[in-house]
């Protein structure tokens, strides 16, 4: 992958540095600012990809496009790809408007309902208030831990 992008002169710079993906284990996000540049991208992995015997899944391969243009965006390896408004990377959600609303929702969701499933433990006359206050920090704070650092 890393030889892939070799000499790619496109993507966002952020802090001085340009960032073309996010990578973990099989699971890549290219980012591009344009679809041109998308199409470069997706073109020089799926190269790389078939050198080593390797191909993009088409089905499971899907683009999105964050702008005010309604224009579909048309993204091609082995036909066209199709265009999704959100996905889920790493447990985080991201979507075509580039709004966070719906991921500190669901992140405050999974921690509320985190709170009810550890009420007994609340209630425990033998857990000091100390204890308790230990143990909302490292088993629900990090749940929302994106509200916190404005994700």
């Amino acid at each position: 992958m890393r030889y892939a992008l070799d000499g790619f002169e496109g993507g966002f710079k952020i802090g001085g540095r340009r960032i073309t993906n996010l990578r973990y284990a099989d699971d890549i996000v290219l980012k591009a600012s344009s679809e041109e540049e998308l199409q470069v991208l997706v073109s020089r992995l799926h190269g790389a990809a078939s050198m080593v015997g390797m191909r993009i899944n088409g089905k499971k391969t899907e683009v999105m496009k964050i702008s005010d243009d309604p224009t579909p965006i048309k993204v091609t390896v082995a036909g066209v790809l199709a265009e999704t408004k959100s996905f889920k990377y790493l447990g985080s959600l991201f979507n075509s408007e580039a709004s966070c609303d719906e991921e500190v929702k669901s992140r405050l969701a999974i921690a509320r309902q985190r709170m009810g499933e550890l009420v007994p433990m609340w209630k425990s006359r033998t857990i000091s208030n100390r204890l308790n206050a230990r143990l909302i920090k490292s088993l629900v704070w990090p749940i929302h831990a994106a509200r916190r650092h404005g994700h």
